[in-house]
């Protein structure tokens, strides 16, 4: 796992060697989200808020890391996160972007059924599409969060936390 995190860094960091801009922002929005595989219970609707950086590579490229709380989970049980992301934006017409990416999320709080039986990390792949109106700064994002990690500490129960996101934001030009 160590080598995971060192080689998305070292990316990361190659990458934005060369960006040509920097903008900063914030975005919030709804997220729709469920606890899946053994886990068997209906969605979960909730909200994030965080902030973002949006390295221009070139015209088509960007890297936007974002940093966000995250309220998350099912039914009636709820799990908050802070998530870090690093997504790659493609943008294969002016304003509109593909978007792809790992994700992690560290557990800062549950219901005490969720931290009694789940793991604090976790880890996943992000991808969705945005729109950006760059001459007022407002974007928007619909995106999903994929769970790779198995988040249970249960013997022969396999969980992890899928994730669909609406969300709006400003950046500041």
């Amino acid at each position: 796992m160590k080598k995971v995190f060192l080689a998305i860094f070292l990316l990361g960091a190659l990458t934005t060697m060369n960006a040509q801009e920097v903008v900063f922002g914030v975005k919030a929005g709804v997220n729709f989200s469920k606890f899946g595989q053994d886990a068997d219970a209906d969605g979960r609707t909730s909200l994030f808020i965080g902030g973002l950086a949006d390295f221009t590579l070139n015209e088509k490229f960007h890297i936007q890391p974002e940093l966000l709380y995250s309220s998350e989970g099912s039914e009636d049980i709820e799990a908050n996160f802070i998530r870090v992301l690093g997504i790659g934006k493609y943008y294969p017409v002016e304003g509109f972007s593909l978007e792809a990416g790992p994700q992690f999320g560290i557990r800062v709080s549950a219901d005490d059924a969720i931290e009694d039986s789940t793991k604090s990390f976790d880890f996943g792949l992000s991808f969705g599409a945005g729109y950006e109106l760059t001459d007022i700064g407002l974007l928007f994002n619909l995106r999903y969060n994929a769970g790779i990690a198995n988040l249970s500490d249960v013997d022969g129960f396999d969980t992890n936390l899928g994730t669909f996101q609406l969300g709006v934001g400003y950046k500041f030009y």
